[in-house]
């Protein structure tokens, strides 16, 4: 089982992700005062944070277990914060948050058995492409293409329960590669 080294951990993509979380509060905070602009703002230099804090990491071979762990919940996070201002709105139904919901702790879940038996699995490109669907609905909806946004937002939640779906049998099958790790 991979552990978590804390000298290895204090480095350049893990601050990065810890600033992507920090972030969160501030988009909240600039949403309820109608500044959407400046919500947006932030939400963007985020969405740099994420892509930047992978970029080194793996180019600088600076990947470390806190990492693998942070990042997917920075991710989960900016889905949950976002899809709940919207919803708090009335401009995302509330059922749309509910299925992400459980998709996300169906996930976590999952995640958390792999883990006790030292299985990690990894983003995977279906993953990623729900990301960024997921992102450019909501710089959609800040921008108020609402058409554009629920388009987008509906095709980030079929990828998301299809990555779900795709996750699920990657890790059936590495655990039942490795029953008993």
């Amino acid at each position: 089982m991979e552990r978590i080294r804390w000298e290895e951990s204090l480095n350049v993509p893990n601050l990065l992700t810890l600033l992507r979380m920090a972030l969160l509060p501030a988009v909240v905070w600039r949403y309820r005062l109608g500044d959407m602009a400046g919500a947006l703002a932030v939400y963007l230099v985020a969405v740099l944070t994420d892509a930047v804090d992978g970029f080194i990491a793996r180019r600088f071979h600076q990947i470390t277990a806190l990492g693998k762990l942070l990042d997917p919940i920075a991710d989960k996070l900016s889905l949950l914060t976002l899809l709940g201002l919207f919803v708090a709105d009335g401009q995302i139904p509330p059922w749309l948050l509910t299925i992400v919901l459980i998709k996300e702790a169906i996930l976590i879940a999952g995640g958390a058995a792999a883990l006790r038996r030292g299985i990690v699995v990894y983003a995977m490109p279906i993953g990623k492409v729900t990301t960024v669907t997921f992102i450019l609905s909501m710089v959609a909806r800040f921008l108020a293409v609402r058409q554009l946004a629920d388009l987008l937002l509906g095709v980030s939640v079929v990828l998301s329960l299809l990555s779900l779906i795709w996750y699920g049998m990657v890790l059936l099958r590495r655990m039942r590669i490795h029953p008993g790790v």
